[in-house]
């Protein structure tokens, strides 16, 4: 490798790196924001968010990728000619082209790493962010009882506590209201003072309560009228809670197997396939049923979904012959059969929307993957000529450049999306719009930078 090389790859690949590290950064803030719900008050331990945040980074590669290409071709290439670098390098007898060399193979390795990584990598992470969030959502608030409110999370009972000395961990006046009896009994436990702690295992709470009294209303059979109380006196009484739904609960990863967004570029294949026999041969049927209805036909299906016609019989030939109370019997039917094929073909076309959807789905995820190979290159031969153009480097006018064009573009990735998903769209034309777009602006930005105009 010649000298000209290291020193383009070395300028570009700090600018790349730092500018990838900050769009990931600011991409995980946006995602812990909107999980934030579902995260506060779970008491969940470093190690638990330290793997969601790693999956969610797998995850959020796809966006953050292209833009720190874009902002560090355009930092590169302007940095070289606002420092007259470039110009330099043109004295000296080499092309523009030469200089973008190292980063056109860096790239096209890069894309290719995308590819992979988009195919292979990111659904597994996308499973077990799923499963994850899933597990997390599962999970009840941790357990936090404060003096003088009515805690209620714990199923079954209400507790409330006077007062709680953090140093000692012990609670006054404990006021317990439990449910939990199948009788429907009403129990009410108080007592002077008492401790709280867990076990080893953390599945259990334990209440140690001291000089107290419990009260039983009995109020089921005979005694719903008469309510017979039970007062008990204690000296020490040990309650114990089953709090293992407050801990994470683990679910099988297996749950989400399915979904488009954990498949890659075989499996969706194979799910795209089975879909389309799967809706043509439910349209062949459903139809077919109300094709029979309208025509009055009688149709039987065969066992290669082929459709036998029995027979053509015209049901009202002798309607003129009937008296007036079998003709009115005859129009009820006819209405009511009438507005019955009317539902039921109303109900297929409502499912073929959900079906084409879900259909579009599978296709949309299917390009995807190779949509942010190839935005890697358009990207950069939109920025490195820019950078060249412009003559700014640094992260003032670059950054403001290149966020304007990715927003751009990802909006316009984003509406041929939903179009696709509406079926406005192929699903091909939808995910490679933004793509169609910026590949003409990319080539004339490079002719423009190359030729010196």
């Amino acid at each position: 490798m010649k000298k000209l090389d290291r020193f383009i790859l070395k300028s570009y690949l700090g600018p790349l790196l730092l500018t990838f590290s900050i769009a990931m950064f600011v991409l995980i803030l946006q995602f812990l924001w909107q999980k934030m719900e579902s995260l506060i008050g779970k008491g969940l331990d470093t190690v638990v968010l330290m793997k969601m945040i790693a999956y969610a980074c797998a995850t959020l590669v796809p966006m953050a990728l292209p833009l720190a290409i874009l902002l560090a071709s355009i930092m590169t290439l302007g940095n070289f000619s606002e420092k007259y670098e470039l110009a330099a390098i043109k004295a000296s007898g080499i092309s523009l082209w030469r200089v973008l060399r190292p980063l056109i193979v860096l790239n096209l390795i890069l894309s290719a790493l995308a590819f992979y990584f988009s195919n292979n990598i990111m659904p597994k992470a996308d499973q077990e962010l799923r499963t994850m969030i899933y597990e997390i959502k599962a999970k009840k608030p941790a357990i936090n009882i404060k003096p003088n409110e009515f805690y209620s999370e714990i199923d079954n009972y209400t507790i409330r506590i006077a007062d709680r000395d953090n140093k000692s961990g012990m609670m006054k006046d404990v006021l317990i209201y439990d449910h939990s009896n199948v009788n429907k009994e009403s129990n009410v436990i108080r007592a002077d003072s008492g401790y709280m702690y867990t076990t080893e295992k953390g599945n259990t709470l334990v209440f140690e309560l001291l000089d107290g009294e419990s009260f039983m209303e009995e109020t089921y059979g005979d005694n719903f009228f008469t309510r017979p109380l039970t007062r008990i006196e204690f000296k020490k009484q040990i309650i114990r809670f089953d709090i293992s739904n407050f801990s994470l609960q683990e679910a099988d990863s297996d749950k989400y197997k399915n979904h488009y967004k954990v498949m890659n570029i075989a499996g969706l294949s194979r799910a795209i396939d089975s879909l389309e026999v799967d809706i043509a041969n439910t349209n062949q049927r459903e139809f077919a049923i109300i094709a029979k209805d309208l025509s009055g036909k009688v149709l039987r299906f065969q066992e290669d979904n082929t459709i036998e016609e029995l027979t053509n019989r015209d049901y009202y030939k002798d309607y003129a012959l009937v008296n007036a109370m079998d003709k009115k019997d005859i129009d009820d039917f006819a209405r009511i059969r009438c507005g019955n094929t009317r539902a039921n073909f109303e109900n297929r076309m409502n499912n073929n929307k959900l079906d084409a959807d879900y259909l579009n789905r599978h296709k949309i995820e299917y390009h995807r993957k190779f949509t942010l190979s190839l935005a890697c290159i358009i990207l950069f031969f939109i920025g490195a000529p820019l950078g060249a153009i412009i003559k700014k480097g640094g992260f003032g006018m670059p950054i403001v450049v290149s966020i304007i064009a990715f927003i751009i573009y990802y909006t316009m990735g984003q509406i041929g999306s939903m179009l696709a998903r509406s079926d406005t769209l192929t699903p091909f034309v939808g995910m490679w719009l933004s793509s169609f777009v910026f590949l003409p602006i990319g080539i004339i930005l490079t002719i423009k930078a190359t030729s010196d105009i």
